[in-house]
């Protein structure tokens, strides 16, 4: 087992402590009750909490950091990129999560610090409709908080994404953003699709290591309105409720499966307002027994952009 692994059941706790202890700027991040922001009260207080998840080392001289949230609230909550949703260092704004769950979502999104870059701190700070702030800080450093690529214990890796037309190819959370932003007007169907390979080495002999589908969810992370799902003729799975979004705003995230552990997932999207989208497709692996959220393995973040126009 890996040193995060030995770590990981603690890590909230840690950095909730931490908070506590580090003095003056860790106090910013209390809520107007006094309350600390990451300690979930009763369902009715409206808890959004932003976490980080941990760092990777890239071995080039950069560094990515991975954020994910939990979400107390029974509705899915819309907090637009901006003045109640944002970086303190607004080079790195573009990729975080405008449309909050409910449930706690682990590494849904990332950022990368550049070379020279590794002692700065980049606080994630969101303030909901209800008027409660909350802040996580994006740093790197901590042992008990990075987070590695090698293999889990039965073999198990993070799944290998692409575009079609892009020769990149993204792993983990830190994943890949289509090079191309797509562009439909409102009301038209859009077609979006991703490719993805499991690329574990398990022991083929072990009957819990055989037949791993992976599984691929495409939802909405930014964007000016919730949008529309139909299930594409590929996606062999029953066709999810469209708009069954429950008392929250947003349809839910549309669920399909690579029985084969590799080949492509697409879904047909319509937008009913213009502006500016940003989709995610997460692509996991969490049928194999040494693979789940919860070790922070094993999955891939895929984004496209999306440009509707009148």
């Amino acid at each position: 087992m890996h040193q995060f692994n030995k770590t990981v059941g603690g890590a909230a706790l840690a950095l909730l402590l931490y908070s506590v202890l580090a003095g003056p700027a860790a106090l910013e991040a209390q809520g107007p009750d006094g309350r600390w922001p990451l300690q979930p009260t009763s369902p009715g207080n409206n808890t959004l909490a932003p976490f980080m998840e941990g760092w990777y080392d890239n071995g080039d001289g950069t560094y990515s950091i991975s954020f994910g949230y939990l979400n107390t609230n029974l509705d899915t909550l819309y907090i637009p990129v901006g003045e109640n949703n944002s970086l303190d260092q607004a080079q790195f704004d573009g990729l975080q999560t405008a449309i909050f769950f409910p449930g706690r979502h682990r590494g849904v999104w990332s950022l990368t610090l550049p070379a020279g870059m590794q002692d700065a701190d980049v606080w994630w700070t969101i303030t909901t409709p209800y008027g409660n702030t909350t802040r996580a800080p994006g740093r790197i450093g901590s042992v008990a908080y990075q987070l590695d690529w090698y293999p889990r214990g039965h073999g198990s890796v993070t799944p290998s994404v692409t575009f079609g037309g892009q020769s990149d190819v993204g792993r983990g959370p830190p994943g890949i953003l289509a090079e191309r932003v797509q562009t439909v007007a409102v009301g038209s169907p859009l077609t979006l699709s991703v490719n993805a390979t499991d690329t574990s080495e398990r022991d083929l002999e072990d009957a819990r290591m055989t037949e791993i589908p992976l599984r691929v969810v495409w939802s909405q992370l930014q964007g000016p309105g919730p949008v529309v799902y139909t299930r594409h003729e590929s996606n062999p799975l029953p066709e999810a409720a469209a708009g069954g979004g429950g008392r929250g705003r947003t349809p839910q995230p549309q669920t399909m499966r690579l029985p084969e552990g590799s080949g492509t997932a697409s879904v047909i999207v319509t937008f009913p307002v213009a502006g500016e989208y940003l989709m995610l497709a997460q692509v996991d692996n969490f049928d194999a027994n040494d693979s789940g959220s919860q070790d922070q393995c094993c999955w891939t973040n895929a984004y496209v952009r999306v440009n509707v126009t009148p």
